[in-house]
Order: C-alpha cells, then sequence, then structure tokens
C-alpha cells in the first residue's frame, strides 16, 4: 500500500502530495486504505523500519544462519524490550498460549527508545543494520 503525505489543509480537507483522483485510482484498483494521523505515521514507519529494515539485516549479515524469529527475539531481549513493547497473548496451533513481546501498539516514545537502544547495541555489538531517518528517532 503506497503511502501519501498531506502537504497542507485546504479549507477543513487535506491536499496530498499526488492528486487526489490518482490516489483514488489506487484506492479503487488495490482495495485499501488507511488514514493516519502524523503520530500514527511516524509509529507505523518506526514498526516498519524494524520489521523491513533491521530484521532483515540482522539475518543478511548473520553468519551462524540464525533465523528472523531468532532475531527478533535477540533483539527484544538485548534492548531492553520486557520494558519499552507490550505483551501480546498467541496461540500455538495445540491451543497452548504463548506471551510474546511486539510492536504493535507501542507510543512513539517507546519506540523511539526501542530503535535508540538497536543503535547502541548495533555499535556495541557490531550489528550491520542500517539506521532509520532522524524524523523516526526523534522523540519530539
Amino acid at each position: 500500500m503506497a503511502t501519501y503525505r498531506v502537504i497542507q489543509i485546504v479549507e477543513g480537507l487535506p491536499a496530498f502530495e499526488k492528486p487526489l483522483e490518482e490516489i483514488w485510482a489506487e484506492f479503487v484498483r488495490d482495495g485499501a486504505m488507511k488514514v493516519l494521523t502524523p503520530l500514527q505515521y511516524i509509529t507505523d514507519a518506526q514498526r516498519r523500519w524494524y520489521q523491513g529494515v533491521c530484521l532483515p539485516g540482522l539475518v543478511k549479515h548473520d553468519e551462524n544462519g540464525e533465523t528472523r524469529y531468532w532475531w527478533d527475539t535477540e533483539v527484544k531481549k538485548r534492548c531492553n524490550g520486557l520494558a519499552l513493547l507490550k505483551k501480546e497473548i498467541i496461540f500455538l496451533p495445540d491451543g497452548s498460549p504463548v506471551t510474546r513481546l511486539t510492536t504493535k501498539g507501542v507510543g512513539k516514545k517507546n519506540m523511539t527508545l526501542f530503535i535508540e537502544e538497536i543503535l547502541s547495541k548495533r555499535v556495541e555489538l557490531g550489528w550491520e543494520v542500517d539506521a532509520p531517518d532522524p524524523e523516526l528517532r526523534s522523540s519530539k
């Protein structure tokens, strides 16, 4: 799903960086639209950085061949995930519940702290992870 930033508000309505007709055509073709507040946009982008840049980067440069799931658990364990992230209960195929940490529903402040912790560990442990845009690291 494409993302379009609101560039201004005109008479109470958003004006996008792309003509609304083109956005609407994509909506009709793809069948999905999600409207985010500026805060939701930042936290969504932070989660996408973690899932789409951080974890794949760690898996790609792992000499031991560890999986994405292993790295997800390792990062959350080493980067203060217990204090910064939310707990989620999932059910295994046999019906037994398991609690895991998730970035879903985590606010900008804690996601920013989590990202900063990852970047700190990146330097300390030599993780090959590209840093996100400065906008995703700002707690303002």
